[in-house]
Parts: structure tokens; C-alpha cells; sequence
């Protein structure tokens, strides 16, 4: 059995880090975040409640990673097929699975639990505690990630897509508001009582014996509950209607007369039905959505009228548009690329109606739920003068993102073979720049609905160049 179980264990992680492909990126930030915040805090907290604050960072952090890129972790191998054929029973195939699971999941736990360790102001042994402690936290969350997604998959998929992206939301306020919660934890001395204490941080700081029954529960799950293939196709089946589908299909048509060139239609009708249908796209991305709620969530709460930091919040989504914009060629109908290969319309034009379809289908509902909120938190007066400024700011930022990350065809690739490169800091750092000024301008000078008019007149025409240059 085991000469078995080690060569699937070692094509499924070659498989997963193909040509040296480490997730180097999610452990570096995961680990510069930790080093950063548990450094401040290190030196205040009590050990107790240090290693409170430090599994509850590291379970905000691997849940984003689980909700978002490492989502397809939980699916069934793609290569089910040729590995049935082998002569492997499937007892073995399934712990071949459950240790690459665990061995994924915990590298990406360690990113965070090293760093808090090595700040924790206790001896080798207690510090050894602490990452044993988050390691068994991260099974736990494993596996409630993975009982979630094989429960709701399929026609429950809205729901799923629901809880995914409250849980985001949870998991990015967590990280907003952690220097509160560490004052809480240090002042507070009934923080940790109540429902508070039956948060797995809090139970995996404090609750050694329940901490290991967890564990243990968690472990039985990953191992119990199959990853199954049948739920994945089925919620990567074309079809089905959703609240933004509803919102989209009474626009597609007025959109397409006035942006969308003849030649631009193909990729522009087949991108704006098909990629939101791709399973892969919709759980890797669609989480993503609970960051600016979490964020604007956080500045209902400013002591100071929340304005600033709304306009701030409205002007952020090009900041982490590439998020959606890189998983834009990952199909599981890959295969089928000759459509576009053989089709009788030149590449630029097939990325251009692409990109106006990314448009209507995630840009426009996107901010028809910031404007929402907006209103709901700073007045309807506030919402319209901002709101539309915003998405026609973003909109403008759309085709040079869109040209920079997006290098394959719409649709064109196998999802775990999406290109992602590493070298965006430089330019995320220039436009998270760039719109912080926007933002402020906008903040300072566009006080009147006729500014915002002014303003809207200026940025239309920036999109009309650009669509000029497009066609040069």
C-alpha cells in the first residue's frame, strides 16, 4: 500500500507545483503580515492571549486562501480518470489525496504560525504548542471548507457563493480591526467569555483536551468527506440564473449598441454568458467581493463623517480587479479553444469584447452594491455625486489591467495552468497611489452634482480615447 500511496503523492504534488510553481506569493505576504502585526503586539499581551490574537490572524489568513486561490484544493483531481486506470485500489487514492491536502494546507499555515511563534516571549516548548496549536486549527478549517463546499455545490452553489463570501467579509474585517481586538484582548478582561470562547483560536489557545478532539473530529472529516467530481460539474454547467444574471440581461443589449463593436460581438456575447458559468472563476473570485464590504463594514465606524474613506472605498476595486482578471482564460472546456482559434476575428477584437463583457457581468454590479451602501451609510445626495465617478475611474483602468495581466485567450486554458505573474507590486503600488489622489481630489473639489457632471464628462472622454487608440 504505501509504495502506492508515496508515487500518487508525489505525481499530485508535482502536479500542483508543476515547474517549480510554489505559492510563494500567499507565503510571503501570509508571513510578512503575521511577522508585522504579532511584532506589535508581542510585547503587551500576556502569552495566553497572545496566542489568541495569533491563531485567530492565521485563520483569517488561510481562510482567504482557502476561499480564493486555493479553492480547487477541495476538488476532485482532474486527472481521476487516468489514475483510476492505474493499478491502485481506492483506499489509496483517497489518503494520497488527504495528505496532499494536509501537506498544502499546513505550508500555507506555517507562513503565518512561524513568525508568531519566534515573537512569542515563552520558552521552545510553548512556542511548539503555539504552531501545533495552528496547524490544528488549520485541519479544522479544512475541513469545514471542505464539508461546505461538497454540501452546497451544485444547485446550492448561490448559497454557497453566499456563506463563501461572508466569510471573506469575517475574515478581512478580522485583519481591519485587529489592533482593536488586541486592545480588547489586553484591557478587557471578560473578552474571551461568552460565544467569544467557542472561536477556534480561542479553544485551540486555552482547551488543550478539546483542542486535540477537534483535531482529531477535523482529521475523521478531511478523510470521510470525498472531494466529488460529480458536484464539480454540475456546478460548472452552463446555465441557471442568479441575482446578478438578473440584473445584467435587461442591459446586455443597450450596452453592446453603444460600447460593443460588430466584431467585438463574439467575444463579448460567448465571455459574458459562458465565464461566469466556470466554477473554477466563480469560486476563486466571487469571495473576493466580501473585501470592500468588510471594508466599508470598518468605516461605519469612523469617529469622523465616514465620507473620506467611502469615496477611498469606491475608487479601490482596479486595486484588486486583477484578482478577477488573471483567472479570466481558465475554462474547464479548455479544449475547446478552437472556437476562437478558427474564428474569423482578430485576437484584439476577441480581448476587447471580453473585457466589456468583465465589465457589465462583475464591474457594474459591483458597484451597484457599493452605491447601495454608500447611500445606506452616507445619504443618497453622497452616492450619486460619488458612485458613477468611481466606476467610470474604474472602468478606465479596466483596459490596461486587462492588457497587462490577461495573456491567453478568454476560456483557453486549463484552470490550474492560468498564468499568474509575481512582478505586480511596482504597478498595484503606482495605482493604489494614483487613486488615493483621485480619491481625495474627488473628496475636495467635487462637492455639487454639477462637478460630478463636469468630472463624468471628462471621464467618458479618457474612455472614448482609449477606445480610439484600441482601433489605431
Amino acid at each position: 500500500m504505501f509504495p502506492s500511496v508515496t508515487a500518487l503523492l508525489r505525481a499530485q504534488w508535482q502536479n500542483h507545483l508543476a515547474g517549480g510553481a510554489w505559492p510563494i506569493a500567499p507565503l510571503l505576504v501570509h508571513g510578512a503580515i503575521s511577522g508585522f502585526l504579532c511584532a506589535l503586539v508581542s510585547t503587551t499581551l500576556p502569552a495566553e492571549r497572545y496566542a489568541v490574537f495569533a491563531l485567530g490572524l492565521s485563520a483569517a489568513l488561510l481562510l482567504l486562501a482557502l476561499l480564493g486561490d486555493f479553492a480547487p484544493l477541495f476538488d476532485e483531481d482532474e486527472a481521476l480518470e487516468w489514475i483510476e486506470a492505474q493499478p491502485v485500489r481506492a483506499i489509496e487514492r483517497r489518503v494520497a489525496r488527504v495528505l496532499l491536502t494536509l501537506a498544502l494546507v499546513g505550508l500555507l499555515a506555517l507562513a503565518s504560525l512561524l513568525p508568531a511563534a519566534a515573537l512569542l516571549r515563552a520558552d521552545g516548548f510553548e512556542r511548539a504548542g503555539l504552531v501545533g496549536a495552528g496547524l490544528g486549527q488549520a485541519l479544522l478549517l479544512s475541513a469545514g471548507v471542505l464539508a461546505l463546499t461538497n454540501g452546497l455545490q451544485g444547485r446550492a452553489r448561490a448559497l454557497l457563493l453566499l456563506i463563501q463570501t461572508l466569510l471573506v467579509s469575517l475574515a478581512v474585517l478580522g485583519l481591519i480591526l485587529s489592533p482593536g481586538i488586541s486592545r480588547a484582548l489586553l484591557h478587557d478582561a471578560q473578552a474571551l467569555e461568552g460565544w467569544v470562547s467557542w472561536l477556534p483560536p480561542v479553544v485551540f489557545a486555552g482547551e488543550p483536551h478539546a483542542a486535540w478532539l477537534l483535531t482529531a473530529v477535523a482529521l475523521l472529516a478531511v478523510i470521510a468527506i470525498p472531494a466529488t467530481a460529480q458536484g464539480a460539474r454540475a456546478g460548472s454547467k452552463l446555465g441557471g440564473r442568479g441575482p446578478i444574471d438578473l440584473c445584467v440581461q435587461p442591459l446586455r443589449s443597450w450596452v453592446a449598441r453603444l460600447w460593443v463593436r460588430n466584431e467585438e460581438r463574439a467575444g463579448y456575447e460567448f465571455v459574458l454568458d459562458a465565464l461566469p458559468r466556470e466554477r473554477q472563476f466563480v469560486l476563486r473570485t466571487y469571495p473576493m467581493l466580501g473585501i470592500p464590504l468588510a471594508l466599508l463594514y470598518a468605516s461605519q465606524n469612523a469617529e469622523r463623517s465616514p465620507e473620506a474613506l467611502l469615496t477611498l472605498l469606491l475608487f479601490a476595486p482596479p486595486v484588486y480587479l486583477p484578482v478577477l482578471l488573471v483567472h479570466v482564460p481558465g475554462s474547464q472546456s479548455h479544449a475547446a479553444r478552437w472556437l476562437f482559434d478558427g474564428a474569423p476575428v482578430r485576437t484584439e477584437d476577441l480581448h476587447a469584447g471580453a473585457r466589456k463583457a468583465i465589465a457589465l457581468r462583475f464591474v457594474l454590479p459591483l458597484y451597484l452594491l457599493l452605491g447601495v451602501i454608500a447611500a445606506w451609510m452616507a445619504g443618497a445626495e453622497f452616492a450619486l455625486r460619488v458612485t458613477p465617478l468611481a466606476l467610470l475611474c474604474t472602468l478606465c483602468f479596466l483596459k490596461p489591467l486587462y492588457a497587462r495581466l490577461v495573456e491567453d485567450l478568454p476560456l483557453s486554458v486549463a484552470p490550474d495552468r492560468v498564468l499568474a505573474r509575481m512582478d505586480w507590486a511596482g504597478m498595484l503600488m503606482g495605482i493604489a497611489l494614483l487613486l488615493v489622489g483621485v480619491a481625495t481630489a474627488t473628496q475636495l473639489l467635487v462637492r455639487t452634482p454639477m462637478h460630478a457632471a463636469l468630472a463624468s464628462v471628462i471621464l467618458i472622454m479618457v474612455l472614448v480615447a482609449q477606445e480610439r487608440r484600441g482601433r489605431s
